[in-house]
C-alpha cells in the first residue's frame, strides 16, 4: 500500500473520500492529520473482565481542569474528530510528543477498516500519571491506498461516538460453537477432527444432498476423560494386549464401570446448545451416531460396532453424544478393534449430530458385489427407516419397483461417493423424502465378494484328522490355525492312530450374511462335534484362548460375530478344554536308561505350564514302572501309549516335552508338544532347573496376582511372549528395576515365588533365574534351557548378590 501525503489527504476529503469532522488544515501533516481527544472517558469496574459479556464500567467527564490518569489503568476515550472514509485503509498512532510522556493511545488496534465511519475509540494506559485535556492533540491518522476490491465495513462499532466498551461479546458465543462443533461446509470437519465418516459427508454436500449436521470432535471425549480415569482405560487394554484378549467380557466391564459417569461440561453443553439452535430449526429431531477416528476407513468398516441413537430432542442430545462415547469402549467395538489388531486405548470417537430424516423410503447402495460387473450399483430398499434393513434385522421389499427417478438419484449419490472417496467400491446410505434422495452415509465397501468360491453354508469342520477345505477363507484365523496344524497336527494324527485321546478341535465357518437362522442351525452341530464341559475360542492373533461353557458356545459366537466386519465370511477355532483330573509333563527319555523324567499336578495342566501349580516329580520307567508311575500316569496302557508316542516324535521331530492329561476315567489325553533345542536330559539335582553359572544382584518381583492373570493368557507360550507384553505396567516396572541395575554395570538374578510363564519376557535382560517352588518341566523351565540362563529352586530375597552355579547356590550379601 502507498500512504497518503498532508495534501492528498486533504484532497481526498474534498472528493468525498474520507472524512474528517470538524477539519482543521493546520493540524495535516506531511502524511497524516492530527486528531484531539474527547472530553469524556470509560472504564472498567469488573474486577475480570469476560470476552463473552457485556462488561460494566463508568463515565468520566475531562473538565477544562483535565485529568490524571493512574499507571497501568485501562481508559477508553474517543476522537473529538469524526473520522474514516470509504476509499482508503485509515491507521493511527501516538503524536511522538505524547508517546514522550509516557502514553499509549492504542494497544494492538492500530490499524482500522475502510468505510468505518465515526469517532474512534482510543485505549489510553500512562506509564506514569499523566494530565490529559479535552481538545489537545493526543494522535495522528493516516491514510493508504489498498490494493483489490473493497468492501467497506458495517460491523458493530460503525458511526460510534464516545468511547466503546468491547463488543466482543456479540456473536462471540455463536463463533465459538461454530469452532467447536462445526457444521457443513466449515474447515474444521476434515478427517483427523471429527473421521472419516463426518467428512466425507462435508465433502459430498458441495455435490448432492445431505442432510444438516454438526460434529462434536474426537477431542471433546478426549477432553472430559479424567487423568486417573484415562490411566485406567489404558490398563485395561494393556491386560488385553498380554493376555491376547483372553478376557473380553471381564475387560469390558472394568471399561463399563470406569466410563460410566462421562458426559459433557457444562461449558460445552451451553456451547452445543447454542449451536443446534443456530443450525437448526425449532423442534428438530436427531439422529447422533458414531464418526470414529478409525471408523469407515479403506480396510475397516467397524460397521454396527458403535452405538446411534435415533430421534433425539435437542435437550437430550448431549446425553445421546455420551451414549455414542461410551459405545467406543463397548463389548462389540472392542472386540471389532481386537480383531482388527487395534489396541490403541487412546478415545478416538467423534460424533454426527444430524437431522432425523422421515423418509418414505430409505435404502442401502454398493458397487463392488459382483466381481464380473465391479461398476453395477445394487440398490436395496424399505419404506421408512432404514436402519432396520442396515442392520440386518429387516429384508428389502419385492412388492414394488422403485421409480426410474430414485434409482437415477440413488446412482448419482453412489457415482459422487465413488469420486470424492477415490474407490471403485462403495457403500452408502440414502432416504428419500418430499421427492429429495439425500446421502447420510459413505463409505469404502470392504465386505466387497471378490470370492465367488467361498462355501455358502454354516460349517463345522475337524482341525486336524483331515485337511481344511478350501471354500473355508480362515481370514484372522489363518495364522493361529497354520500354528495349530503344523505343529500339532502330525502329533494329533499318530495319538488318534496309538488309541490316545485327542480332545475336539472344530473350525467353525459362517459364510457373509447368513441366514438369521444360523446360530439355531449350528447349535446341534457343536453339540455333536464338541465333547468337554468347557470349550477355548480362538478368532484373531489379538483375541484367543476366550473360555466358556460348552452350553453357552452359540451365545459366545453370537457376540463375536456381531463384533465382526458386516458382510465378510466369519472363521474361529475352537477346542475343547480338557482339563481331566491331573495334568503331566513328560521329559526325552534318557538315551541310556531310558527312564523318562516327569512332573504332575492334581491343579491342571494349565497351572503347571503358567508356572503357578504345585507339582510332584517322578521318573517314569516303561519296563519297570513303580506304582507311583502307573498311579500318576493311570495304568500300564497309557504309561506304555506315552512311551509310544514319545518315541514316534523323537523320531519325527526330535527330542520332545509332551503335555498329557489324565481324564476323570483314567483315559490318557494328548495336549501338546514341544521339540527342544537345548539339552535334551533332565539333570539329577531336584534344585536344578537349568545348569549353567552366573553372578548378579537379586530383583524380587511380589506382584503374583498379576504375573499369573498374565501367565494364563494366550500371549505367553514355549518360545516365549508371543504377544508384546513389556508394555504392561507390571512387567514394565521390572524392565525398570533391571535396568537400572544394568545401567550401573550390573548383572540380574530375578526372584519370584513361581516360575510364571510371562517372565519369559525378560529372556535377555537377566542372567539368571531363582524361584520359591518350581515345576522342572514348565514353559518357562524350557525356555530358560534353550537359552542357556542358569535357574534353580531357591528363596532369594532382594539386593542380595548371588551366584548360580549348576544348582549351587553362593550369597554374598546384601549389595547395599
Amino acid at each position: 500500500m502507498t500512504i497518503l501525503t498532508g495534501v492528498e489527504i486533504q484532497r481526498q476529503r474534498a472528493a468525498g473520500a474520507i472524512t474528517i469532522e470538524p477539519f482543521d488544515p493546520a493540524r495535516l501533516n506531511p502524511n497524516s492529520y492530527n486528531f484531539s481527544l474527547g472530553d469524556r472517558l470509560r472504564a472498567y469496574t469488573a474486577p475480570v473482565l469476560d470476552a463473552r459479556v457485556e462488561n460494566p464500567s463508568i463515565e468520566i467527564s475531562i473538565t477544562a481542569d483535565g485529568f490524571v490518569l493512574r499507571p497501568g489503568q485501562l481508559y477508553l476515550a474517543a476522537t473529538a474528530e469524526v473520522l474514516g472514509g470509504t476509499g482508503f485503509a485509515p491507521t493511527f498512532a501516538a503524536r511522538s510528543s505524547i508517546a514522550r510522556l509516557g502514553l499509549s493511545i492504542h494497544l494492538s488496534s492500530g490499524l482500522g477498516d475502510i468505510g468505518y465511519i465515526g469517532q474512534w475509540t482510543l485505549q489510553l494506559v500512562a506509564t506514569e500519571p499523566v494530565r490529559v485535556y479535552p481538545g489537545m492533540e493526543i494522535g495522528q491518522m493516516m491514510w493508504w491506498t489498498p490494493v483489490g476490491e473493497i468492501n467497506c465495513y458495517t460491523g458493530k462499532y460503525q458511526g460510534s461516538r464516545g468511547p466503546q466498551t468491547s463488543r466482543s461479546w456479540v456473536g462471540l458465543t455463536s463463533d465459538l460453537a461454530r469452532e467447536r462443533f462445526p457444521g457443513l461446509g466449515d474447515a474444521q470437519l476434515n478427517e483427523q477432527l471429527v473421521g472419516a465418516k463426518c467428512a466425507r459427508l462435508g465433502e459430498l454436500s458441495a455435490r448432492v444432498p445431505v442432510p444438516p449436521l454438526i460434529a462434536v470432535p474426537a477431542g471433546e471425549f478426549a477432553a472430559v476423560i479424567e487423568d486417573d480415569v484415562l490411566a485406567g482405560v489404558e490398563a485395561v487394554f494393556a491386560d488385553l494386549r498380554a493376555t491376547v484378549g483372553a478376557e473380553v467380557p471381564a475387560q469390558v466391564a472394568r471399561l463399563t464401570d470406569l466410563i460410566a459417569d462421562i458426559q459433557l461440561g457444562s461449558p460445552a453443553q451451553e456451547l452445543l446448545a447454542v449451536r443446534l439452535e443456530e443450525v437448526f430449526a425449532a423442534g428438530t429431531r436427531f439422529a447422533v451416531r458414531s464418526s470414529a477416528l478409525c471408523e469407515d476407513s479403506t480396510d475397516t468398516a467397524y460397521a454396527g460396532a458403535y452405538e446411534s441413537v435415533l430421534d433425539v430432542a435437542d435437550e437430550d442430545v448431549p446425553e445421546a453424544v455420551a451414549a455414542v462415547w461410551r459405545s467406543y469402549y463397548s463389548l462389540t467395538a472392542v472386540s471389532a478393534r481386537l480383531r482388527a489388531g487395534d489396541l490403541d486405548p487412546t478415545p478416538r470417537m467423534a460424533v454426527i449430530v444430524q437431522v432425523m430424516v422421515e423418509p418414505e423410503q430409505a435404502g442401502i447402495a454398493m458397487t463392488g458385489l459382483d466381481p464380473a460387473v465391479p461398476d453395477q450399483v445394487r440398490i436395496e430398499a424399505v419404506r421408512g427407516r432404514a436402519d432396520t434393513l442396515a442392520a440386518g434385522a429387516a429384508v428389502p421389499d419385492h412388492d414394488g419397483v422403485l421409480p426410474p427417478s430414485t434409482v437415477a438419484e440413488v446412482t448419482r449419490l453412489v457415482e459422487a461417493a465413488r469420486e470424492v472417496l477415490g474407490v471403485g467400491d462403495v457403500d452408502i446410505e440414502w432416504v428419500e423424502a418430499g421427492g429429495v434422495v439425500s446421502l447420510v452415509q459413505a463409505r469404502p465397501n470392504t465386505a466387497r465378494r471378490r470370492h465367488g468360491s467361498y462355501r455358502s453354508e454354516i460349517a463345522v469342520v475337524p482341525l486336524y484328522l483331515e485337511p481344511l477345505p478350501a471354500d473355508i477363507p480362515l481370514g484372522p484365523m489363518t495364522g493361529p490355525v497354520g500354528h495349530f496344524t503344523s505343529k500339532r497336527g502330525p502329533a494329533m494324527r499318530r495319538a488318534h492312530e496309538l488309541g490316545i485321546a485327542i480332545g475336539s478341535a472344530v473350525v467353525v465357518y459362517l459364510p457373509a450374511d447368513p441366514d438369521h437362522t444360523w446360530a439355531e442351525d449350528l447349535a446341534p452341530l457343536l453339540r455333536e462335534a464338541m465333547t468337554a464341559p468347557e470349550v477355548i475360542v480362538d478368532v484373531s492373533e489379538q483375541q484367543r484362548q476366550i473360555v466358556c461353557n460348552t452350553d453357552d458356545l452359540v451365545g459366545e459366537l453370537q457376540w463375536l460375530h456381531a463384533a465382526a466386519p458386516a458382510g465378510e465370511p466369519f472363521t474361529v477355532l475352537v477346542r475343547d478344554y480338557v482339563k481331566g483330573q491331573r495334568g503331566l509333563i513328560t521329559h526325552p527319555a534318557d538315551p541310556a536308561t531310558g527312564e523318562i523324567a516327569a512332573e504332575s499336578s492334581d491343579e491342571g495342566l494349565l497351572a503347571m505350564n503358567r508356572g503357578f501349580a504345585s507339582t510332584t516329580s517322578l521318573a517314569l520307567m516303561p519296563d519297570s514302572p513303580s506304582e507311583a508311575a502307573l498311579a500318576v500316569t493311570g495304568g500300564e496302557t497309557n504309561l506304555a501309549l506315552i512311551a509310544r508316542l514319545a518315541r514316534d516324535l523323537a523320531v519325527m521331530q526330535g527330542p520332545t516335552v509332551i503335555e498329557w492329561v489324565i481324564g476323570t476315567r483314567g483315559e490318557l489325553f494328548y495336549i501338546d508338544h514341544t521339540v527342544l533345542t537345548g539339552p535334551t536330559h533332565s539333570h539329577t539335582q531336584p534344585r536344578m532347573i537349568a545348569a549353567g553359572r552366573a553372578t548378579g544382584h537379586v530383583v524380587r518381583v511380589v506382584n503374583d496376582a498379576v504375573l499369573e492373570q498374565l501367565s494364563t493368557g494366550a500371549a505367553v507360550s514355549v518360545s516365549g511372549a508371543q504377544i508384546d507384553v513389556h508394555q504392561h505396567r507390571a512387567v514394565a516396572e521390572i524392565i525398570t528395576r533391571i535396568e537400572v541395575i544394568r545401567s550401573n554395570g550390573g548383572r540380574v538374578i530375578l526372584s519370584a515365588r513361581r516360575p510364571y510363564a510371562v517372565l519369559a519376557a525378560l529372556v535377555g535382560l537377566v542372567d539368571g533365574f531363582v524361584f520359591d517352588l518350581a515345576s522342572q518341566l514348565c514353559h518357562l523351565g524350557i525356555v530358560v534351557r534353550e537359552h542357556g540362563i542358569p535357574a534353580l529352586i531357591h528363596e532369594a530375597v532382594d539386593g542380595d548378590v548371588l551366584t548360580l552355579d549348576n544348582g549351587t547356590v553362593l550369597t554374598h550379601g546384601d549389595s547395599r
